[in-house]
């Protein structure tokens, strides 16, 4: 596949749909991240689950950007 072929000029539904999967993964990313950092987070959780749900959200932020670049 050549280089010019991947980037080329996109219809504007392919923009709108990889602008919102950009929205979403960094949606995932920062929540992920608000659930490990944020000590005093008004939900009754307690931390060793409020870190295994912030390392799944961030995998799966992972997951999304490699299946919205392929």
């Amino acid at each position: 596949m050549n280089l010019y072929d991947k980037f080329k000029q996109k219809s504007p539904l392919q923009r709108f749909l990889f602008v919102f999967g950009l929205f979403f993964f960094f949606l995932y990313l920062c929540l992920g991240v608000m659930f490990i950092v944020w000590k005093s987070i008004p939900l009754d959780i307690e931390y060793t689950s409020r870190l295994l749900f912030g390392i799944v959200l961030i995998v799966y932020a992972g997951f999304r950007f490699i299946r919205l670049l392929s």
